[in-house]
């Protein structure tokens, strides 16, 4: 893949020497201590980065014990599905742009669920399609670390399912949502089994959900990680590391912790947990986490092959290690981008002639000013012109694409919020319909109480075609200030 070369300059790997044991030999996994050499320099195998590197243009099946698992219970879940037999699973998913951290949680709260007892039939989905998962690095490169087959193979996307979400409800016995509290309109006739997020609660699952768990945190996975360590049958709670800062630069797994750690855990699942969680709290950096992200962290550091170095250390150099991966977007085009990180549903409304509007929101790493450099002729023009045949193949009647990167010229952290409304295509909306629509959300971004909201202007300083309209801010109003917001002015749109 194009990124693939560029990975080559990511922070150094952690990943250990591991041990291959039996797909079957859990007690011995538990019993195991994988010791690692020293994590600061090149590791050999497959869990390092060179090795990904080396193969990373070729298909490999993954040798993890978490692969194995993973792959079967996807193979299980879709011949039950198949055979109208899938009435007692629980579709773990995360939310639909398919991150790191909706992912991971989506895994580790379905194998917690597989390891009950009784046992309670799960599967991870991913709310997106395979090809587009490819478009996120840093989620290739952590499955790599542990060892999970390439291209995502291993896990259950929604391009997948044999049959339409709307359809699935009353085949499944329920969904638990993870990293996102609202379900897609798409399964809104499934019951809601449980919900672990980090997000605003908007009050769904309340009479359902067990656990329904919404709280604050850097990282989903953490609260994720919380819940499975709290209930998995037999994993025995290390004594957390003290979370208090200055402590943490020089916190190791104690002996007390040691004798804690005997946990039924894969390690692949344990080490993919930390490295997600330190990738979301930048690395615990005490701006960015919750407490409970540094709880999660200790019980699992003690059960990972790092524990006997420190916490800090090795957080950030986890960080450091799948964000540099992150970056690695310069081959991507504008389409790429526009889908890499993308959420959106179907909206009700209050208008009869138009119950449903669709609205989307991208996100991106890339300036608009680097985006529109990327299209074929340089021009701010044909960056619209690509974002209307990505918005009309998947139907989009609102798009809102948002940036956020340093500014070149004053290294401070910069946002960006394209706003376009479509008309005219199959089944969008009406020129008269579109503008008032338009009308509605450009006055809700002017007043959403934004420092410093400046209007964008093209490079060549040509005016924005009608119903576009972009601005520029600093702050950290990103897409969980913005969703909210936009989406009720478009349920309180009458058309």
């Amino acid at each position: 893949m194009r990124w693939l070369p560029l990975l080559a300059a990511s922070a150094l790997s952690l990943a250990p020497a591991v041990l291959t044991l039996p797909a079957d030999s859990l007690e011995a996994r538990q019993q195991t201590v994988i010791s690692s050499s020293d994590l600061l320099g090149e590791q050999q195998g497959q869990g390092s980065a060179a090795g990904f590197m080396h193969g990373s243009e070729e298909e490999h099946t993954g040798t993890g014990w978490l692969s194995q698992w993973s792959r079967q219970n996807k193979d299980d879940f879709l011949e039950a599905l198949r055979n109208n037999n899938a009435d007692e699973y629980i579709v773990v998913m995360g939310n639909e742009a398919g991150d790191l951290d909706s992912l991971v949680s989506a895994v580790a709260l379905s194998f917690m669920y597989n390891h009950l007892d009784p046992p309670q039939k799960a599967v991870a989905l991913l709310q997106t399609e395979q090809d587009a998962l490819d478009l996120r690095p840093e989620n290739a490169l952590a499955l790599h670390y542990a060892k999970m087959s390439s291209g995502h193979r291993d896990l259950l996307t929604a391009d997948e399912l044999p049959i339409k979400p709307v359809d699935m409800g009353h085949r499944i016995k329920g969904i638990a949502l993870v990293d996102h509290n609202v379900p897609r309109s798409d399964w809104s006739k499934a019951r809601i089994s449980a919900i672990i997020d980090h997000h605003e609660d908007r009050g769904f699952g309340n009479d359902t959900a067990n656990p329904r768990i919404i709280e604050r945190s850097g990282s989903c996975s953490s609260l994720v990680t919380r819940y499975v360590l709290d209930n998995l049958p037999g994993a025995d709670k290390a004594y957390p590391i003290p979370p208090a800062y200055e402590m943490l630069e020089y916190a190791v797994a104690d002996n007390a912790a040691e004798s804690q750690v005997r946990a039924p855990l894969p390690q692949e699942l344990v080490e993919l947990l930390l490295r997600t969680i330190a990738i979301d709290s930048s690395g615990l950096d005490k701006d960015s986490r919750q407490p409970v992200d540094v709880e999660s962290a200790s019980r699992l550091f003690a059960r990972s092959s790092w524990r006997h170095r420190k916490l800090k250390e090795v957080m950030d150099t986890l960080d450091k290690d799948l964000k540099a991966s992150r970056r690695a977007l310069d081959g991507l085009d504008v389409r790429s981008l526009l889908r890499r990180d993308w959420k959106g549903d179907s909206i009700p409304t209050q208008s009869k002639k138009y119950p449903h509007i669709a609205l989307g929101f991208a996100s991106s790493p890339v300036s608009l000013e680097e985006q529109i450099n990327r299209t074929p002729e340089g021009t701010a023009p044909e960056w619209f012109a690509i974002e209307r045949a990505w918005t009309a193949e998947i139907q989009a009647d609102v798009s809102v694409a948002l940036t956020n990167f340093r500014d070149h010229k004053t290294g401070e952290k910069t946002r960006q919020i394209a706003l376009v409304v479509a008309h005219g295509y199959g089944k969008r909306l009406h020129e008269g319909s579109a503008n008032r629509l338009f009308k509605q959300l450009r006055h809700a971004i002017e007043h959403a109480g934004v420092k410093d909201l400046d209007k964008w202007h093209r490079p060549d300083k040509k005016p924005l075609l009608a119903r576009r309209a972009v601005y520029q801010y600093q702050g950290d109003y990103s897409r969980k200030f913005w969703r909210p917001i936009l989406e009720n002015v478009v349920k309180e749109w009458e058309g």
